[in-house]
């Protein structure tokens, strides 16, 4: 790519006027697009690399990787970086920055030049910090792109040791802090946040928190509690990092008061205000928790603490009923069911009747899965970007999954894939149950009558059913015969548990733990199923069938609601014990049919 005549790019940016780096990027992005097109090859290219350089995210927190991607998908491909500038395009940005008339595009072109030449020239550096603090702090523009440049700035400053620079930004920070101005006092609170992550001015530390108490008070008494919760939290760090300590606290106390004010404000209103009420009832009681122990009793902290926990269970209540049920026709439900009943139809014995039955359900391949959820996440990437509380029946919160955001961990993104893979599975579970396992269930009982004797034999056959629970495990297969599922969960729950130990003692797996007293402790199922020998005992799909089904808070969790009491006559008679039923069925029939054949391989 040649220096070229930067003139037809100049004039794009001048049409756009003082637009934000995001909308010259789609402009360009738009002229390459278009079908009348009559720019030569070079100009495209040039068109390319001024759409990137303007795409890429600035995240001022890293001083290696200041840039991201704008588009980051799950499966690993993304938009444009500085590490794919060319050395050609950056002799190319480097003769033509200076003709740039647009502030923060210059100021883009010299800190990338930082970044990606060899060797460095703090001249880059400085010319992009003198950018971007060229015009101050501007209210209008400063959530959508100055604090971000504000930051950058005063990152590259201490990075080259510019204490010039340096204390020039932070006369900035604390001048527009401290502005009565309405339009300064709007985003004072930001402005502080920035001064506090960047550890910034620690000589005002106390005097930015008064001002921050102060506003919050203000807030408050016009009963705008979240901002004010905001401004009263910082105000305490402030305070703390100040060396007041009653000031910390007291500010403290005025952020659990806020929440506790805006939860009873909202459990008072209609509309779905309980489902936001609970949730401020649980923060305003985690706020509370965090005043020391030795001020408890100043502020009765436990009475408030007792007050708000009847406000969770209250509102708790509500959020179900707030919440609905929404249900789709299921299309073709009528065609799977009746292929379900012929594929276990006329079979000649009872044996081979539970044989094709536990065959009946497609099972999800733990694989298979997640590549249909990490595609979904892709496409549909604006979904991850909520988070989503789980509830139980009566109200309580029982899970939740973070949301994901473009530039996020891949912890935090594995987290929510796997979140959304038991949801998936969970949806899975409801229609195999209604469309396959119960149709094919009336099926096999309209031509077989299975005695309690004969599910005994079976189970005592089965080698992986435990001698010392074949009564057990019989009884509650015989129940599932019967329709009595919602008495057969309380016996399949622990029996399943006590069946993965077994299987895992077999295969050399410590399956207790000891206390700090020395007394041994059988591990419970969830950590049963996270023991790396799981996953070779039980193979990855099983695994995850089984912690989906019994161990994670996102689905049944049939293991935690048996074990505590928690299961409700509902969620008893619900899909989820049926399906763990016919699970519990399909693992004894195969586990027969695996013996027999390495039996007759053996022989």
């Amino acid at each position: 790519m040649e220096l070229g005549n930067l003139g037809f790019i100049q004039n794009i940016i001048e049409n756009e006027g003082n637009k934000s780096l995001q909308s010259l990027s789609t402009e360009f992005g738009r002229e390459m697009s278009r079908e009348d097109c009559s720019y030569a090859k070079e100009e495209r290219n040039l068109l390319a690399l001024f759409r990137n350089i303007t795409s890429v995210m600035l995240v001022p927190k890293s001083n290696n990787e200041p840039f991201q991607p704008l588009m980051k998908m799950a499966d690993g491909s993304r938009s444009a970086l500085p590490a794919d500038l060319s050395q050609n395009e950056l002799s190319i940005l480097a003769g033509r920055v200076e003709s740039i008339n647009h502030v923060a595009l210059k100021a883009r072109i010299y800190d990338l030049l930082w970044i990606c030449c060899k060797p460095k020239k703090p001249l880059h550096a400085k010319c992009a910090i003198d950018l971007y603090t060229k015009d101050g702090i501007k209210p209008d523009t400063w959530r959508h792109t100055g604090k971000n440049e504000i930051e950058r700035a005063y990152r590259l400053a201490r990075q080259l040791n510019d204490i010039e620079r340096v204390t020039k930004i932070e006369n900035v920070l604390i001048y527009s802090f401290n502005n009565d101005a309405e339009d300064f006092v709007d985003i004072a609170y930001s402005v502080a946040e920035l001064v506090e992550n960047l550890n910034a001015l620690k000589e005002h530390h106390l005097k930015i928190a008064e001002r921050l108490e102060n506003l919050g008070s203000s807030l408050k008494s016009k009963s705008y509690f979240k901002d004010a919760i905001r401004y009263f939290e910082l105000s305490s760090r402030k305070y703390k990092k100040g060396s007041n300590e009653d000031k910390h606290v007291d500010t403290l106390v005025q952020a659990a008061e806020s929440y506790a004010l805006d939860a009873e404000s909202h459990f008072n209103l209609d509309g779905g205000s309980k489902l936001i009420a609970n949730s401020l009832f649980e923060n305003a009681i985690h706020a509370y928790r965090k005043v020391p122990a030795k001020y408890r009793d100043e502020y009765s902290i436990d009475e408030r603490i007792s007050k708000l926990r009847h406000g969770l269970n209250e509102s708790g209540k509500y959020t179900l009923n707030e919440m609905g049920l929404f249900q789709t026709p299921i299309e073709g439900a009528e065609e799977r069911a009746q292929l379900s009943k012929e594929y276990v139809a006329g079979k000649i014995s009872e044996y081979e009747a539970l044989v094709y039955f536990s065959g009946i359900c497609n099972v999800d391949e733990y694989d298979s899965l997640m590549e249909s959820e990490k595609k979904s996440m892709s496409t549909n990437f604006l979904s991850s970007f909520f988070g989503s509380m789980q509830y139980a029946r009566d109200g309580r919160v029982i899970a939740k999954t973070p949301s994901v955001g473009l530039g996020d961990n891949e912890e935090s993104v594995n987290a929510t894939l796997f979140d959304n893979m038991v949801r998936t599975f969970s949806y899975n579970t409801k229609l195999n149950v209604k469309l396959s396992i119960i149709p094919a269930l009336h099926q096999i009982l309209s031509e077989h009558n299975f005695s309690k004797s004969f599910i005994f034999e079976m189970c005592d056959y089965s080698p992986l059913i435990p001698k010392s629970s074949v009564h057990l495990v019989s009884h509650a297969l015989w129940l599932g015969l019967e329709f009595e599922f919602s008495t057969a969960i309380h016996i399949i729950a622990p029996q399943l548990e006590k069946i993965v130990r077994e299987q895992l003692k077999k295969a050399g797996a410590h399956t207790t733990h000891l206390d700090k007293t020395g007394i041994e402790h059988e591990k419970g199922l969830s950590t049963l199923l996270g023991m790396p020998e799981s996953l070779e005992v039980f193979g990855q799909d099983l695994l995850f069938e089984l912690t989906a089904l019994f161990t994670n808070s996102i689905g049944p969790n049939l293991r935690n609601e048996v074990a505590h009491g928690l299961l409700t006559d509902n969620a008893a008679y619900s899909e989820a014990p049926i399906y763990a039923w016919w699970v519990l069925m399909r693992m004894t029939i195969h586990s027969i049919i695996t013996s027999s054949e390495e039996k007759g391989n053996a022989g």
